[in-house]
């Protein structure tokens, strides 16, 4: 066996940190801001985790549709904005319904548009009051209990069935990434408090720039990828073919199922949500607009929930192309060929024949896309032997993981001074 312990950054003992997505980097990135070296290990060909971005044929693919929250307080922290070149959405969308798509704007950033809105199809004038009451702090959910549901708040707080079957439902089930909106009120919360307080973002260059900044950030010989970790004590790791790296402190930054089975507590008992994410390439004469804009299902007929011209919003295709990002919820029974088959004939009833000229580029198929959350987390041992930390220690979101890597590597600093 070969055991690793030169020095880095001149200092012997780094931090090992099995996990290069958003915690882990997080978690480095503070430990170098304090000057304590760290050396991240991810079985992976690039960091990120579950946020990357593949170069495809020329295209851009991010893995699955996401965006950022400018809100989002670690984002601040960690995240220059201005190098990553933001590209902002539209604050409102377009909803299918009555075979036609119905603008639905905030009122406060559009009030033309917002005033359009009060006479659509999609929610009654008391619906659309709700939702302004809601973003003034005049109407909430937070007395409702943990346990409640995102369904069953929007039905307590007033809203009727055709502002949450054509509205609420297509929007929240493509940040949650499950179609009965059971996730609890509280992320429901958290998400529109920070939809509302900023912009919903793309870099220029794809989701996959937010992880690759945060590396820019420490030592590129402080990342080890492509490299699997199989053994991990207090002090050491231990990598597929033998080879030992002792160090200060092991940190676990890997999904709970992968921390749970390197250090043998057994099989996974997180549920997770998933996605079916299909890019269709189009030449940009038959782009519909070139507007920033979020698409949405309102009739439940599907497969497409929601669908986003991502070429509007970032760098993704080559000259005279654009790109459009399809997420199917739900539809894991189907193989990707026959989803793309039906997502085809949806696009050509949304957007007339000139869909039909539209050609499937990839679909990713992410089983574990987003940790469920039916209830808020419960308090987990995050300092044991090995520290822990991941998105599933909050309400899941890149937020929740930047969070947890950095108060962990927080208290590793701590640790170290006492």
């Amino acid at each position: 066996m070969k055991t690793n312990t030169k020095e880095i950054g001149g200092k012997s003992s780094p931090v090992l940190i099995v996990g290069a997505g958003m915690a882990g980097l997080a978690c480095a990135v503070t430990l170098h801001q304090a000057g304590i070296p760290s050396l991240i290990f991810d079985r992976g060909n690039q960091v990120g985790g579950r946020v990357r971005t593949d170069e495809v044929d020329g295209y851009r693919l991010d893995c699955g549709f996401q965006v950022l929250l400018t809100a989002y307080p670690e984002a601040q922290r960690f995240l220059d904005y201005e190098k990553l070149e933001l590209q902002p959405c539209y604050p409102g969308s377009k909803v299918w319904f009555e075979n036609r798509f119905h603008r639905v704007a905030d009122p406060f950033r559009h009030p033309i548009d917002g005033a359009k809105s009060l006479l659509t199809p999609i929610g009654t004038l008391a619906d659309k009051l709700r939702v302004g009451m809601m973003s003034m702090g005049l109407l909430s959910s937070r007395s409702m209990p943990d346990n409640c549901s995102t369904i069953n708040a929007l039905r307590k707080m007033g809203f009727g069935h055709s502002m949450i079957d054509r509205f609420w439902k297509p929007f929240m089930r493509g940040v949650f990434l499950e179609n009965e909106l059971s996730t609890t009120i509280r992320k429901f919360e958290e998400t529109f408090r920070f939809f509302s307080k900023g912009d919903t973002v793309l870099p220029k260059n794809g989701i996959g720039e937010i992880p690759r900044q945060l590396a820019g950030q420490i030592p590129n010989d402080h990342i080890l990828l492509e490299t699997e970790i199989s053994k991990v004590g207090p002090n050491s790791v231990e990598s597929l073919d033998g080879t030992k790296w002792e160090g200060m402190a092991v940190v676990l930054a890997t999904e709970d199922y992968h921390a749970n089975q390197l250090l043998g507590f057994g099989k996974d008992h997180v549920e997770w949500n998933s996605v079916d994410c299909l890019y269709f390439s189009l030449s940009v004469v038959d782009l519909p607009s070139d507007e920033p804009i979020l698409y949405l299902d309102g009739t439940g007929n599907g497969p497409i929930n929601n669908l986003t011209f991502v070429s509007t919003l970032c760098d993704c295709a080559p000259l005279g192309q654009a790109l459009a990002s399809v997420s199917v919820i739900g539809k894991k029974e189907l193989d990707m060929e026959e989803i793309a088959k039906q997502a085809k004939n949806q696009l050509t009833e949304w957007f007339g024949k000139k869909a039909e000229g539209w050609k499937y580029l990839k679909g990713y198929r992410i089983h574990q896309a987003v940790p469920s959350c039916p209830t808020p987390p419960s308090p987990k041992a995050a300092l044991t032997e090995v520290y822990r930390c991941g998105d599933y220690f909050g309400l899941p979101s890149i937020d929740s993981a930047m969070k947890s890597g950095r108060l962990t590597a927080e208290h590793i600093i701590r640790e170290s001074q006492s």
